[in-house]
């Protein structure tokens, strides 16, 4: 009996693996998805998005676990080309003055899986940070741009993204402040600072919001409301751009309360658009390699790391974008490269100790941010980068 129930034990484990490796070894799945647009062609594009939507869970298996699969969902949605190997228009028609097609799409899944693969080496558990600097704000002012805060961060919340909550950041803004309240200059430095303090590799920074104010019928007031964010890649100090935000105008009684309905309107129905800033950005990487930050502190002359550079540039996993910036003695590398932030900084180190000129400094790694790579030799000291590390 115990023999028998070891057989018909080993027989199902048997089946499930078939089964599941029958679903790795997939080449292709079709599916039928619907896309709305304002014209034929924004519906079929649409379409074809939501058809690699759906191509993306069974790109995986069930045992497969990816971290941050829905920013890396939406990525790979905003690629679309190279996916789907052919489609029919199943129907197509109007809705309102609205476009919607109905379309059944061969997708491939090995290009899929390769990406997806791709860019969750390349993620490593992104948070976003939705912030603003109240450093010269009045009390009035503060009170809009928390409400722009806290609608973002509902936003990021519906689509399941990771983001660093109000009250973790009030901690860290008291203790940003104690440092930059002195530099109001320094802005990029003040919203990097937080994001680091804070663990995000993404920042959203409602920089400005302007209200413009008129009268309206009888006692009523109008008001329309912009909004300019600013996206940033916190790993490597980058600003990938800045979204304007704009509502209609809207009518209250209440001052206030038409101030606030635009404040949301202008939220709200640009939502999808700040987020594709970052999702177009990360989908970018799947091309041209996961943008990286080398910092180098009192390590080598520019001689030295030309012959670092040459080193990168022939390996194989170089993502073809590389630039140097150095002066006194501080050197930065932004470099394009397929692979982990923790294996890219051991085959730096490998390749110093190749070269004369950085072997003899004994290079080591003060710190890793995401994709922000810090080096110095093992002895030296880098006030720059204490505050970051709370020493």
């Amino acid at each position: 009996m115990k023999r028998k129930l070891i057989t018909i034990i080993t027989t199902v484990f048997i089946l499930i693996s078939w089964v599941a490796a029958d679903s790795y070894s997939q080449r292709s799945t079709e599916v039928e998805a619907k896309g709305l647009g304002i014209v034929r062609q924004d519906a079929l594009t649409d379409a074809m998005r939501n058809a690699i939507g759906q191509a993306v869970g069974v790109a995986l298996t069930s045992q497969t676990r990816v971290e941050d699969f829905i920013v890396i969902q939406d990525a790979i949605n905003t690629r679309a080309e190279g996916y789907i190997e052919s489609y029919s228009v199943v129907r197509e028609g109007k809705v309102g003055s609205m476009t919607e097609i109905v379309i059944k799409a061969k997708v491939s899944l090995d290009p899929l899986r390769a990406d997806i693969n791709l860019l969750a080496n390349s993620l490593g558990g992104i948070r976003f940070l939705v912030m603003y600097d109240d450093r010269n704000l009045s009390a009035e002012e503060i009170e809009y741009y928390e409400h722009a805060v806290e609608r973002i961060n509902e936003y990021l919340s519906t689509k399941k993204y990771r983001y660093i909550e109000r009250k973790r950041f009030e901690e860290l803004k008291r203790e940003a402040l104690g440092i930059y309240q002195d530099s109001p200059t320094n802005d990029e430095s003040y919203v990097q600072y937080l994001g680091m303090m804070a663990n995000a590799q993404f920042i959203i920074n409602v920089r400005k919001i302007n209200i413009q104010s008129r009268s309206g019928g009888y006692v009523s007031t109008d008001s329309k409301v912009t909004v300019e964010v600013q996206a940033y890649d916190n790993c490597t100090a980058e600003g990938l751009g800045t979204i304007v935000m704009e509502s209609d105008w809207m009518s209250s009684r209440v001052p206030k309360n038409a101030t606030m309905d635009g404040l949301n309107k202008a939220i709200q129905g640009n939502l999808n658009r700040l987020l594709s800033v970052f999702t177009s950005y990360i989908s970018s990487w799947v091309n041209n390699g996961t943008p990286f930050e080398l910092r180098f502190y009192s390590t080598g002359t520019f001689r030295d790391f030309r012959d670092l550079r040459r080193k990168l540039v022939e390996d194989p996993n170089f993502g073809g974008q590389i630039e140097i910036v150095s002066f006194n003695n501080y050197t930065k590398l932004i470099i394009t490269f397929r692979d982990r932030p923790d294996d890219l900084a051991y085959r730096i180190l490998d390749y110093a100790d190749e070269l004369q000129g950085f072997r003899d400094k004994n290079l080591d790694v003060k710190l890793i941010y995401g994709r922000q790579i810090n080096f110095a030799p093992q002895n030296t000291f880098v006030p720059e980068l204490q505050r970051f590390q709370g020493e």
